[in-house]
């Protein structure tokens, strides 16, 4: 039985109806998951433990796929996940070692840590972040190993249907950008104030370090019916699909290769 499956019985036993939901619009993308974990780790993982860090844990779904695939897993989130009673018995229950961390931009609980994780997974997070990343991203390269990989997934900023939807938002003047009511309906810590195209996720971690090596799988999840509400938006979306260039998602693969120079200093106010 896949991982997924596995977990899939876990989530549907507790029957949690905003969890459920997640995993039902999400479950394409772990099966996705599941699969570069395969080819990436399989063999290496039968052999030895090896170390993951899931940022932005949330339900723990990334790391009970981690920790049936014989990973030792922390789980990072903010408080308000970690305080959830479910989620602090199904972390006992699947060995995964809570990190709660409020202050991403900082990271001060692995200050110290150097050449810990051979994985750090790092999955719906990308776009949501709104403050300068130097340091995060200087910290992941300090505590990932030589060797190690981190994997993201994130939406392509070139999706077909948001890019129709916005340049027709613009010729409007409606908008630019995120919407007000995006961002007045939705409780989150932090929109997606930024989705990114393939080539500027290449730019940006080109510009931290030539430590990284970028690869990029376009994809997508999320499965459409085409009926009312807003089909013209999915049948734009369906349509985008079909290719690579107008994919509504991004996999990316950054290798740390090797461990030679951090480029980018910290900004300063």
């Amino acid at each position: 039985m896949s991982r997924v499956k596995t977990i899939e019985s876990e989530i549907f036993e507790l029957n949690q109806p905003s969890e459920v939901e997640y995993f039902r619009f999400h479950k394409k993308r772990y099966e996705r998951f599941e699969s570069f974990l395969k080819t990436q780790f399989a063999g290496t993982s039968q052999t030895k433990k090896m170390k993951a860090l899931d940022i932005g844990s949330h339900y723990l779904h990334s790391s009970m796929i981690l920790s049936k695939m014989n990973f030792e897993v922390d789980g990072m989130d903010v408080s308000v996940f970690w305080d959830m009673d479910f989620v602090k018995k199904r972390g006992a229950k699947f060995g995964i070692t809570p990190i709660v961390e409020n202050d991403l931009a900082k990271m001060p609980e692995f200050q110290s840590v150097h050449d810990r994780y051979d994985l750090v997974v790092f999955t719906e997070i990308f776009e949501h972040i709104t403050f300068n990343p130097i340091q995060l991203w200087k910290t992941i390269h300090q505590i990932l190993k030589p060797g190690g990989k981190i994997y993201i997934s994130t939406p392509n900023s070139l999706a077909l249907a948001n890019w129709v939807r916005n340049f027709k938002n613009l010729i409007t003047l409606k908008s630019v950008g995120i919407t007000v009511d995006d961002i007045i309906s939705k409780v989150t810590y932090g929109h997606h104030w930024k989705e990114y195209s393939p080539q500027e996720i290449k730019t940006y971690f080109g510009a931290l370090s030539e430590d990284f090596h970028v690869t990029i799988n376009p994809y997508h999840y999320k499965e459409y019916e085409l009926k009312s509400p807003y089909l013209p938006f999915k049948l734009l979306a369906k349509l985008g699909n079909l290719t690579k260039t107008f994919a509504e998602e991004l996999e990316v693969i950054v290798e740390l290769k090797e461990k030679k120079v951090w480029k980018k200093g910290l900004s300063e106010y």
